[in-house]
């Protein structure tokens, strides 16, 4: 076990390993939290870890990097078999970029179709440490994730969603046997969430804060792309990754896992970390100060997870860290992207996930990106997560038409301008 602490991003203060869940209590103000990370004796993980012994090692899900983890051992991971997602070269679309080397890393491929599978392992062993006999969850992916784990590890699962929620998620949530509670307003479960923790036991695998502070512990789950990233390309850094976001969980976890590979030698560089947010909020594009992250009144947009009303301080300091950037893109852009990587790439990514593709085409526009840079667009989830919203957009079935030669011809050619 290489893990000893919590220790707070900000103010440096050190605890032990507890069920804490709100930030730092010694320098939260009223608008203020900063975020606590896991701590880990690195001295002793280059003793353990080096690139022969990843290489070498075929195990199961997120156990290849147990180390680097807050679990106890191999054997006590909670795993549906997450992770070793492709890491997929987008020829054609680099091409149209005018990028030479663009990647996407496909996160729909794991076992519930996004990458809260990861925290939802992480979390699920972390709960299981703890005692707990429930998670409680924020809705929608990660809630789906949690329901999935939870039914195979024998935790009860209570997801807090609204009707802006992707229907196909909750369905999810239902089928894996999570306890649905629907609420009027996003903010309407701070309150019942912290009730489940703190006085039924529950482990939290969203945040229940207004300043986003979370489950430190499940929160890891997501340095782990970043180690596949290193691995597939080589053992080397991408020159930039560009991540969806909302409160910023994942973008901090991914520069997180960077940091971790860069800090026991496994790589020799560091990328530029690019959040990309939908234009109906834009915390973290709209924030000029870490102290002071804005808080937004979010509109409907398409793009319904790269917004968030405020968000997290780990987050924004993996912008500033990393010397990297935020950028807002419309829900025509968004779209214009899932299209795009859908056709070039035979890639369907959800809404959320598109905003990468998004935000880069916009920084190739504004010549902000080298073409012989390395790019990583993170694919959170897979687009069959959003069918609700592409349904009531310009793709319709067509009608049906009769089994005739010449009426399928005609068809084609009206249709899609297709000729054989």
């Amino acid at each position: 076990m290489c893990f000893f602490a919590l220790e707070c991003m900000n103010c440096l203060e050190s605890y032990s390993l507890h069920r804490m869940f709100e930030g730092c209590p010694n320098c939260k103000t009223e608008e203020f939290t900063a975020n606590l990370v896991v701590k880990y004796d690195f001295e002793q993980i280059k003793r353990m870890v080096n690139r022969k012994t990843l290489k070498d090692r075929c195990k199961v899900g997120l156990s290849k990097y147990v180390e680097l983890l807050p679990v106890r051992n191999v054997s006590s991971l909670a795993t549906l078999g997450e992770g070793n997602t492709p890491l997929i070269r987008c020829t054609k679309l680099g091409q149209e970029l005018g990028i030479e080397n663009l990647y996407i890393k496909d996160e729909s491929r794991n076992p519930t179709g996004s990458f809260k599978d990861r925290l939802a392992c992480v979390g699920t062993t972390v709960a299981l440490q703890f005692g707990s006999k429930s998670i409680v969850a924020g809705g929608g992916n990660m809630a789906s994730a949690a329901s999935a784990y939870g039914a195979k590890y024998g935790l009860d699962v209570i997801s807090f969603e609204t009707l802006t929620e992707s229907r196909i998620a909750i369905l999810q949530t239902m089928l894996y046997g999570g306890y649905v509670v629907v609420l009027e307003k996003y903010d309407q479960r701070y309150t019942l969430m912290k009730i489940c923790v703190e006085k039924h036991g529950s482990h939290p695998v969203s945040s229940y804060t207004p300043s986003p502070s979370g489950d430190p512990y499940s929160q890891e789950g997501s340095k782990t792309i970043a180690y596949e990233i290193c691995e597939d390309l080589g053992w080397r850094s991408p020159d930039r990754v560009i991540v969806p976001t909302g409160q910023g969980f994942c973008l901090h976890g991914i520069w997180n896992g960077f940091k971790d590979f860069y800090g026991i030698g496994l790589i020799d560089s560091l990328p530029s970390m690019i959040a990309s947010e939908s234009s109906s909020g834009g915390s973290f594009t709209k924030t000029k100060d870490v102290q002071h992250i804005r808080t937004v009144e979010p509109k409907m947009g398409i793009a319904r997870h790269a917004v968030a009303p405020k968000g997290s301080y780990k987050g924004y300091k993996a912008i500033v860290d990393s010397n990297g950037s935020s950028v807002m893109v419309t829900d025509e852009e968004v779209l214009e992207a899932v299209y795009a990587l859908a056709r070039s790439e035979g890639v369907f990514a959800s809404t959320t996930s598109a905003t990468a593709v998004a935000a880069l085409k916009q920084y190739v526009k504004e010549a902000k990106i080298d073409k012989d840079e390395t790019v990583v667009c993170v694919i959170t989830a897979g687009g069959f997560k959003d069918t609700d919203v592409l349904g009531t957009t310009t793709l319709q079935i067509p009608n049906a038409i009769g089994a005739d030669w010449k009426t399928l011809v005609s068809f084609l050619k009206q249709k899609y301008n297709f000729t054989f």
